[in-house]
């Protein structure tokens, strides 16, 4: 079997989506592969069955010519592929418009996102069907579209690592990951935090993540303005540096509004680490996820303290069980590859 990938990036040092390499040396194993990329960093990935092919924004091209040049890929790779696997990006979908119709193709676009955009709904009526990790992670509704869950390579990735934090800490070591935007309320986790420390001086939090517009960099500053000394910006994070930053951490911390299963609280639960969390997305059916309310810094603090006191912040190894379970990589691309075959 052949596939034909579209996606944005293909780097594996990526902060935000070198996650995708993985997807990639995965599900070569299952087809050959050509992967049509918008953008190409230095770390991509060397094998005999997958070739990727940039559209050049590395080099500056300009989204004119990066049109062009997608167009020209698709009807150059569409005849002896099996089908198409679009990644994220609905105006993919659009800019390939009818042409994988036209050779007879299978089509399947991967969406996580809250919002319903219009490109959105155009792109659900070119497809064959869309994947998506929960039901708040796509908000159409319909026949096209599955819930097949996150793809958390929880053992190559975390597995190894996780054996090594099984040990306690003295004081509570926080750490949340995502983008810096106002969505995420970073600056109530930053308050709960300055709470917690009344009780636990020595406490530390650590935030990974970058701004990506000028409203999130000016939110960025903002957060850096009521950060105490114990708070460390680490910035964009290679994704397989992950695995080690969240070892050092005792709990994970969230408050996004956003409504989607994030996919940075299930690699933490990947990791071994509980989480604190006020997101709708995440009961506390799921070992090791606790609740507070949202917006609220004092329960937060009053919940991190409660948990610490009484050991509930150790190796959350039920929690890393339940990601294997429900969202695992394996099963979700053993999906994707069985769509393509049916």
């Amino acid at each position: 079997m052949k596939l034909l990938i579209i996606t944005q990036k293909v780097d594996a040092h990526d902060h935000n989506l070198g996650f995708f390499v993985r997807w990639i040396e995965t599900l070569a194993e299952h087809a050959g592969l050509i992967v049509i990329a918008n953008e190409v960093g230095g770390h991509a990935l060397e094998s005999a069955r997958v070739r990727v092919l940039s559209l050049g924004k590395e080099r500056g091209v300009s989204r004119l010519q990066r049109f062009r040049r997608y167009r020209e890929l698709l009807r150059e790779h569409l005849p002896a592929s099996d089908g198409v696997f679009f990644h994220m990006c609905p105006e993919y979908v659009l800019a390939a418009g009818c042409l994988p119709k036209h050779y007879g193709k299978k089509t399947l676009l991967w969406y996580v996102h809250k919002q319903v955009s219009w490109r959105l709904r155009i792109a659900v009526m070119l497809v064959d069907k869309i994947f998506t990790a929960s039901k708040e992670s796509c908000r159409l509704r319909g026949r096209k579209i599955a819930v097949v869950g996150h793809g958390i390579d929880s053992n190559t990735n975390y597995e190894q690592d996780t054996k090594l934090r099984k040990g306690t800490s003295a004081t509570p070591h926080l750490i949340t990951g995502g983008r810096i935007s106002a969505v995420k309320d970073i600056a109530t986790l930053l308050r709960g935090f300055r709470e917690l420390q009344k009780s636990f001086p020595d406490a530390q939090f650590s935030i990974i993540g970058e701004p990506i517009t000028n409203a999130d960099r000016m939110y960025l500053q903002e957060l850096q303005r009521i950060a105490s000394d114990s708070v460390r910006f680490l910035g964009g994070v290679s994704h397989d540096a992950l695995p080690r930053l969240l070892r050092e951490a005792t709990a994970f911390v969230h408050a996004s509004r956003t409504g989607s299963t994030d996919k940075a609280v299930l690699e933490a639960l990947a990791s071994g680490l509980p989480v604190l969390t006020s997101s709708e997305a995440f009961s506390e059916d799921i070992p090791g996820v606790i609740k507070f309310r949202e917006g609220d810094p004092n329960d937060l603090a009053e919940k991190v303290a409660l948990a610490f006191e009484n050991g509930r912040l150790g190796y959350n190894e039920k929690g890393r069980e339940w990601v294997k379970e429900h969202h695992d990589l394996n099963n979700l691309l053993k999906r994707i590859v069985d769509f393509y075959r049916a």
